[in-house]
């Protein structure tokens, strides 16, 4: 028997969060944007570099209203 592969991708979504710097301590907080499945895969992108608090997730591509 032959098992049917999903060719559905998971959605994108554009998650911004605002960050301090974790190399520049007197730096202000600055808003940071990544693109990314979920929350948990945006942080993977931005930790190691940002202390981050979660600001919004945006859903990545535009609705069209034709």
């Amino acid at each position: 028997m032959a098992y049917q592969h999903s060719t559905q991708t998971r959605p994108k979504f554009q998650y911004r969060f605002l960050a301090l710097s974790r190399s520049d301590m007197s730096a202000k907080p600055c808003r940071v944007s990544v693109e990314a499945p979920t929350e948990h895969d945006a942080r993977m992108v931005l930790a190691p570099y940002f202390i981050l608090s979660l600001a919004a997730r945006l859903p990545a591509q535009g609705v069209c209203n034709a």
